[in-house]
């Protein structure tokens, strides 16, 4: 009887272990948690990042334009894109869906995902080429950094 408990407590002991509830940490390797006085923002806001680049006023209104732009295509392009999800699900949801006619939405699907970004390269090249100076445009990519493209949204 005794060796079945102690049997069982080291169980329960290896099972604790194992979900991860008992871990011991050194106190040397305990990373202490930073203040909230002591963050540091890991992105500039647009408005920090317009600011750095001390753009002319024309410039500023060009790049309003181009914005204003590419969120009106980017907003029609997505309106169109959730009305060929619809088709695609209501067809899916058919006791005998039509294969030729799920291709067809399926390709518009991914006609307009490519028009997304071929909007966006349009956008981006043209505050590279035409709006920003070739000094404003390096210092963008450096205070941008790699995760730029990650949001989706141009300057």
């Amino acid at each position: 009887m005794k060796k079945n408990n102690l049997f069982l407590a080291g169980l329960f002991i290896l099972a604790l272990a194992a979900s991860g509830l008992v871990q011991a940490q050194p106190a040397s390797e305990a990373t202490p948690t930073p203040k909230s006085s002591d963050a540091v923002p890991s992105r500039l806001t647009r408005k920090q990042l317009l600011e750095k680049l001390q753009l002319s006023k024309e410039q500023k209104q060009e790049l309003r334009k181009n914005r204003a732009s590419y969120r009106k295509t980017i907003a029609e392009l997505d309106g169109k894109l959730k009305v060929k999800q619809v088709d695609l699900e209501n067809e899916m949801e058919k006791p005998e869906p039509d294969e030729a006619k799920l291709k067809e939405i399926a390709d518009g699907i991914g006609d307009l995902q490519g028009m997304k970004i071929s909007a966006k390269i349009k956008a981006e090249l043209e505050v590279e080429k035409k709006i920003l100076t070739p000094q404003q445009d390096e210092l963008l990519k450096t205070l941008q950094g790699k995760e730029s493209n990650a949001t989706g949204e141009i300057i």
